[in-house]
């Protein structure tokens, strides 16, 4: 069974039930405590494949904590965690940009979003992730062709807390490489994570921004905890 991404759109928006319930939120004496890094949602290059992810990140997070004050220096900034979210085409400028985030200390979430994408296109995107960024990936998996009956596909999130988060799409696997794998579907590895100079890589081939954007209360919980480890 394939599905189109308004189809993929409309599930998504359908589908999450549970709204509103309380984040976890670090304590005030934490808060005062460890400096107010900058958690950023990167725009990408071109027009987004899912542009409701963005929206879903810059929903999930603490509008504070994306604020960028006229005298911050948006070139270099204090940003812990930075999310490149629905990511096409990454060109060479923005790719040694995250590399030197990274090595400073920075935790870089890279979101996949070529699971929609045509051949060509997705060549493009995997030879770029792989020269740019050294993220090897193999072709785009449909969840909803495995098994006889439709159903809805889930990940799996075993880091850095255990999450069960819908998918609704093609998802773009890791090749194998160093690393940790973070979230499965089923037998399928999804996404990992890797040390990169001082910081942390993660590699997500299933969209999580969606589930955001409609309001996933486990999707939001699972951010907030990648944020906090940053």
């Amino acid at each position: 069974m394939e599905i189109t991404r308004r189809e993929f759109l409309g599930y998504t928006a359908g589908a999450i039930s549970v709204v509103g319930l309380p984040l976890p939120e670090s304590t005030p004496t934490a808060t005062r405590l460890r400096k107010l890094d900058k958690w950023q949602v990167l725009g990408t290059t071109g027009r987004p494949s899912i542009p409701e992810s963005a929206l879903g990140y810059h929903a999930a997070l603490p509008q504070e904590r994306q604020r960028v004050d006229p005298w911050e220096r948006p070139s270099v900034p204090s940003c812990s965690l930075l999310i490149y979210p629905s990511l096409l085409v990454i060109n060479q400028k923005d790719a040694a940009f995250l590399t030197r985030c990274m090595n400073r200390g920075a935790t870089v979430v890279i979101e996949s979003g070529a699971g929609f994408m045509k051949h060509f296109a997705f060549r493009r995107h995997r030879r770029q992730l792989r020269e740019r960024l050294q993220i090897p990936v193999t072709a785009p998996v449909d969840l909803w062709s495995h098994g006889s009956r439709p159903s809805t596909p889930y990940v799996e999130y075993t880091w850095p807390q255990r999450a069960r988060i819908r998918d609704f799409s093609r998802v773009v696997p890791p090749a194998e490489q160093p690393g940790e794998i973070i979230a499965w579907a089923g037998e399928l590895p999804v996404a990992f994570k890797r040390r990169v100079g001082a910081g942390t890589l993660i590699y997500l081939g299933s969209p999580v921004g969606p589930a955001l954007w409609a309001g996933d209360v486990e999707a939001k919980r699972w951010l907030h905890a990648v944020a906090l480890t940053a």
